[in-house]
């Protein structure tokens, strides 16, 4: 389950759009009401959070769990030659970006890139602890005027350099995102 949401930067951080949003709180509110003996751990989200984040090639995401014999272990997300896994080394660029566009096609199982692309971004990805949701997120400036329409979550295999799409939402109605404006997009999972 996730949402899509759309954030203008400057001069004050505030929301200008949002897809799913209204089914994703309900479910997120009945979802602690009624599971309250089935939430995702804290370790989770955690690992989640590290596992989407984009730092970059050679960077690490070291993140704290408590292992099965109740210690606390320090835990390190680096991308390997084929997937980001844990625990392991390399120096390769992998993670998530986001890309933000301008097509309004509807989105089918079977797109593979946004329909008419106008920019993409490395992901960053938080969680906070206690928290039954992660966010992966990017911040763009664009050139000019842009009428966006469509967003897309990407992923990025390390050793190939290969990009894929996990997701693409068509938002309700166009996003102006206006020149040397910083705009943020958000995909807010639930775990």
């Amino acid at each position: 389950m996730r949402k899509v949401e759309v954030w203008r930067m400057k001069p004050e951080p505030r929301k200008v759009a949002a897809v799913g949003e209204e089914l994703f709180d309900e479910y997120v509110r009945r979802r602690k009401e009624l599971l309250k003996n089935d939430l995702g751990t804290n370790w989770f989200g955690r690992m989640m959070a590290a596992l989407f984040k984009n730092d970059g090639k050679g960077v690490t995401s070291p993140f704290s769990v408590v292992d099965v014999t109740g210690a606390t272990r320090t835990i390190t997300a680096k991308c390997t030659q084929i997937v980001t896994v844990i625990n392991t080394t390399s120096n390769y660029d992998c993670g998530s970006y986001i890309g933000v566009g301008t097509g309004t096609t509807p989105p089918t199982k079977t797109d593979y890139k946004l329909v008419n692309e106008v920019a993409r971004h490395p992901a960053s990805a938080t969680f906070t602890d206690g928290s039954v949701t992660f966010t992966v997120s990017a911040t763009f400036t664009l050139a000019s005027d842009v009428n966006v329409t469509e967003v897309g979550l990407y992923w990025k295999e390390g050793y190939s350099g290969y990009i894929w799409l996990l997701d693409r939402t068509l938002l309700d109605a166009p996003v102006l995102f206006p020149a040397n404006t910083p705009m943020t997009v958000a995909y807010i999972f639930a775990i």
